[in-house]
């Protein structure tokens, strides 16, 4: 395990470290202060490969940076955006945007599991960034980072989808460096992985299904329990989805990201539509907003009525008054 950084101590005379968030065998967190850019703050990913003599220190190196590269001309919406890369000290290090928010496994432990719109939003996020990053065939091993904990949702309902890529750099065993077997295709464990998206689809469902029913699928991999047995008063088109999703043959499933999302999208308007669908209350909150600007233009034609009430009533009392004179 990597000795943490001590408060306060600077990297590359740039990132002074303001606090530690994570601390593994594998890799360490901190929240840094830019002493270029008063005020700025960012995250520091600190790795230490393990098992690495030192000649094949310089092609781990290599491989390091040319990932970098390449992640660091990614721009999506979903992902946070990685600003700069170097080694110092036989430790790789990452520095990128920090995301204020709470990692969908913290908010899955604390509710039990989100809501059906909640979870077919976000459902769609992730479609629109895995297809995003398959299309550039970046980063290699995606499916290691697919897991709630490494998930963010902001407070406008975005996701954001944490330290991309990298994994297989660190070379060590177990959990960490599988990354999210609970949600893996079959495939994926006998080495059989297709050359589409087919096995993305499974790992956005396996994914999804947690979040709405709270169980986790490695619980009882491939095996799950129907979903509708979990979650029952679920739009139909919602489970029929994600019940196609999470077929064990690739060739069941739908046949790219591209098709589970306009699935997901239909499945959303059905559930915001049907008779009795509660909306949640920032669901309400919206609706308003949007019905009504920011609220203030109720507020104004509330209080105009009132004024024109008051004035009214005023006119009475002062034509009584010049009719007893």
């Amino acid at each position: 395990m990597p000795p943490l950084l001590p408060l306060g101590s600077s990297l590359r005379g740039r990132y002074r470290i303001h606090r530690t968030l994570h601390q593994s065998r594998l890799r360490n967190l901190y929240i840094a202060e830019d002493q270029h850019l008063r005020g700025k703050f960012w995250v520091v990913k600190e790795m230490q490969p393990v098992g690495v003599d030192h000649g094949d220190r310089a092609r781990l190196l290599a491989m390091f940076q040319a990932e970098a590269l390449q992640v660091s001309a990614l721009e999506h919406p979903h992902l946070p955006k990685l600003v700069d890369f170097f080694s110092q000290e036989g430790c790789l290090y990452l520095i990128r945007e920090f995301i204020p928010g709470t990692d969908l496994a913290t908010v899955l432990q604390t509710r039990g599991s989100l809501t059906e719109t909640e979870t077919l939003r976000i459902g769609t996020q992730l479609c629109d960034l895995l297809a995003y990053l398959w299309a550039r065939k970046l980063p290699s091993g995606i499916h290691r980072d697919l897991r709630l904990s490494n998930m963010v949702l902001t407070e406008d309902g975005q996701i954001k989808v944490l330290d991309i890529g990298f994994g297989r750099l660190l070379g060590g065993r177990g959990s960490e460096s599988m990354g999210a077997p609970d949600y893996a295709a079959p495939e994926q464990f006998t080495g059989e992985a297709g050359t589409d998206t087919r096995t993305l689809v499974y790992n956005v469902g396996a994914l999804m299904y947690h979040m709405l029913t709270g169980m986790n699928p490695g619980s009882s991999p491939f095996n799950l329990t129907p979903i509708e047995e979990l979650r029952p008063g679920m739009a139909t088109v919602t489970r029929s989805i994600l019940t196609k999703a999470l077929k064990n043959h690739p060739a069941e499933r739908p046949g790219s990201l591209q098709e589970l999302r306009r699935g997901l999208d239909k499945a959303l308007a059905a559930a915001t539509r049907r008779p009795g669908h509660p909306l949640e209350s920032s669901e309400r909150s919206q609706e308003f907003q949007n019905r009504n600007g920011s609220g203030g233009g109720a507020w104004a034609w509330i209080l105009g009525m009132l004024l024109m009430a008051l004035m009214g009533g005023a006119l009475v009392v002062l034509y009584q008054m010049f009719l007893d004179s």
